[in-house]
């Protein structure tokens, strides 16, 4: 009867220390726990996802993101990636119920060492831990938030299955280089989707989240392959990889094979984010994951950019030097010119803006008849050009610090950066896409789009839709129009007195020759016949304006934007419809199309048919024998049509050009504006005109296309 008494007695103990246990347990459940959020929000839980623009190609332009993410469900992960991930963070994961005891153990003995010795600790949180960690408690590092972590993880656990549990985190957590998430990873690192990863480099991207400060920056190779290799060797103990694909893991060296670097657009993928700024919220942008495919062509794109580069360039070697970017010190060109340059020329040298030009700056060691000799960042010698009718035939001194254009390999010549800017813009007539857009030299200098945003008088290039409404109007292009002097009186008083650019007169002319020659008072002649209520319809019409023009808007003297000037030319191209301009092919959000009006084609008729086919034939003119005639050749060198009409505003302070390529051999035709002067409108020099400034960007663009001549990679 003792006996059982005892035992009795001790079964009683045992009992009240179990309940004490699991009241201690319960309340520390509770207390830690009362606040936190349901493990059900872990469902609904979204990460942010990145928005990427793509050319109509599919080429990736740009992307915008809090978090560079790709997420993937789990049945789209390679066995190898979430086994290289267990293998690395939680090898218990599918036994433990979020908290794996001899995990924390081991941890906790391995910190005592380390902390004898000095050296950072180790973690001891599973995968469900670091998730809780994560996206509910925080990284703050204490004792209530381990407990509340902890807690956490049970939750989960209890009530989502483990797959769906790996999946958000390997969708979730950092990999270095602004990368979040497995694909993401796989996609910077490796140039590839995470279909295609290999076991080895899923070792690498599992290496990672223990030092990513040291690995994904490659400052211990040999710690990384180690690392790397010990993930390779479990994952064959433990089955996820075979005996081969561990002998051809172990043999690859460590190779990273960055991302190529996305389609650089910015003006392009600047104006997607302003036109769909009204549809989509700021947040949502940044944070949804939207995928958006623009009309943009690459090749065009490039072609374009290149023209507009190379054109502001050439016309500012026109303009006066403006002055050296420093000077060495006598004493540093005596005794230390070389460290000068490494040192102070670097620096130069990275505050460079983008340009497809290779630019760089060198110090002036020696001046020559036709040259100069200059020291490079790197120490090495170089002849860069000078020619007096550069720059105002500037020479520089020795010392000078100074800028240079690589012309082709081994050839320079001096170079300073443009102050005048520009545009240009690609269409096509039929349909509206914008195929290429550039909206100034540098978007690192200036984020203003000259093409979407400048308002600019249009200069000559008004010229057509005067003309055309005139011939819409009854009149024929072989009518008679007197070219000669004229005086209007303005409502404000003042005498209007315009002249012809070559300050003559010419008689009688062809309603048709007003515009090949660009006559100024032809055309103001015209407008008085017609009538400036009839001519400001039309442009109304056109959205060139949107009130009743005085006498002088028919020579351009008035505003509007390089974009809807574009736009208006495409009627004389498309049987006298025009079509509005179109950015973007398609939106879609997590798979599911986005519906959006800028989308859609969108058209009206400006001019009859025959009056657009008569204006058509006309502008084909103005490149035979009027005043773009310096470009006809092209026509026989690619085997191409030209049309066009130069533009010059008062006092050359802007300078255009809008012109047709037809290529018989694709059927395809590319209206192309081209725009150049200064921000705040100021004279570009004098005879600055659109023949002189503007055309010679738009032959570019013509030798680039048709040429070869740029790389659209």
């Amino acid at each position: 009867m003792a006996f059982y008494r005892r035992l009795g007695v001790l079964l009683v103990w045992v009992c009240s220390a179990l309940f004490v246990m699991c009241s201690i347990v319960a309340g520390v459940f509770y207390y830690y726990g009362r606040d936190l959020p349901s493990e059900m929000t872990l469902l609904r839980y979204t990460p942010m996802v990145t928005t990427r623009i793509y050319s109509s190609g599919g080429e990736l332009v740009e992307e915008y993101a809090i978090e560079h993410r790709i997420p993937e469900p789990f049945e789209k992960i390679p066995f190898t990636v979430s086994g290289a991930f267990i293998i690395a963070e939680d090898k218990d994961f599918y036994n433990h119920s979020g908290i794996s005891v001899s995990s924390l153990l081991r941890a906790v003995l391995e910190n005592t060492s380390k902390k004898l010795w000095q050296r950072k600790p180790a973690g001891g949180s599973t995968i469900t831990q670091q998730i809780a960690k994560n996206l509910f408690v925080g990284p703050t590092k204490s004792v209530t938030r381990k407990i509340r972590e902890a807690i956490m993880a049970f939750r989960i656990e209890t009530r989502i299955e483990k797959n769906k549990i790996l999946e958000i985190y390997l969708n979730q957590l950092y990999l270095g280089k602004g990368c979040y998430g497995v694909a993401e990873a796989c996609n910077y690192y490796f140039d590839k989707p995470l279909a295609e990863i290999e076991p080895h480099e899923a070792a690498f991207l599992a290496a990672i989240p223990s030092a990513p400060s040291i690995y994904v920056n490659m400052r211990n190779s040999e710690k990384l392959l180690a690392k790397r290799n010990s993930i390779i060797y479990q994952m064959y103990n433990f089955g996820y990889i075979s005996k081969e694909q561990l002998k051809l893991s172990l043999s690859k060296p460590i190779s990273v094979k960055l991302r190529k670097h996305k389609l650089y657009a910015p003006y392009f993928s600047d104006e997607i984010f302003r036109i769909l700024s009204p549809q989509i919220p700021r947040g949502d942008f940044f944070r949804s994951g939207y995928s958006i495919t623009t009309t943009m062509d690459k090749r065009i794109q490039r072609c374009a950019e290149r023209a507009l580069e190379d054109g502001l360039i050439a016309f500012t070697k026109s303009t006066r030097w403006r002055g050296t970017l420093g000077r060495v010190s006598s004493s540093k060109k005596n005794n230390s010119l070389k460290t000068f340059s490494v040192c102070q020329l670097t620096n130069i040298n990275k505050q460079l803006p983008f340009t497809f030009n290779k630019i760089e700056a060198c110090v002036v060691t020696s001046v020559l008849k036709n040259s100069i000799r200059g020291l490079r960042e790197d120490g090495a010698s170089l002849t860069v050009g000078i020619s007096a009718s550069h720059y105002g035939g500037h020479r520089p001194s020795v010392g000078d610090i100074v800028l240079y254009r690589e012309v082709s390999d081994k050839s320079y010549e001096l170079y300073q950066t443009p102050k005048v800017t520009g545009g240009i813009a690609v269409m096509d007539p039929k349909t509206g896409d914008v195929l290429g857009m550039s909206g100034g030299f540098n978007f690192g200098m200036s984020a203003f789009n000259c093409i979407t945003q400048a308002m600019r008088q249009p200069g000559s290039t008004i010229k057509p839709f005067v003309y055309a409404a005139a011939i819409d109007n009854d009149m024929t292009e072989y009518d008679i129009i007197n070219d000669e002097e004229v005086h209007v009186k303005l409502s404000n008083g003042t005498n209007y007195s315009p002249k012809n650019y070559s300050g003559k007169t010419y008689g009688p002319t062809y309603l048709r020759d007003g515009v090949i020659y660009s006559r100024n008072l032809t055309t103001v002649n015209l407008a008085l016949t017609l009538g400036m209520k009839k001519i400001s319809d039309f442009l109304k019409n056109a959205e060139l304006v949107k009130k009743d023009l005085p006498i002088s808007s028919v020579l351009g003297a008035m505003e509007t934007s390089p974009i809807k000037l574009t736009s208006a030319f495409s009627a004389f191209f498309n049987e006298g419809v025009m079509v509005y301009p179109r950015f973007l092919l398609k939106i879609t959000c997590a798979g599911n199309s986005v519906e959006s009006r800028y989308c859609m084609r969108s058209s009206k008729r400006l001019m009859s048919s025959e009056t657009a086919n008569t204006m058509r034939g006309i502008l084909r003119d103005v490149v035979r024998c009027g005043t773009a005639s310096s470009i006809l050749p092209l026509e026989e060198k690619y085997g191409i049509e030209l049309y066009g009409k130069t533009g010059t505003t008062n006092e050359f302070k802007d300078a255009w050009f809008v012109g047709c390529v037809f290529d018989p051999r694709s059927n395809r035709e590319y209206l192309v504006c081209v725009f150049v002067g200064h921000h705040t409108p100021s004279s570009l020099g004098n005879r600055k005109s659109g023949a002189v400034v503007a055309l010679p960007i738009f032959e570019n663009f013509v030798h680039n296309m048709f040429g070869g001549s740029v790389d659209s990679g």
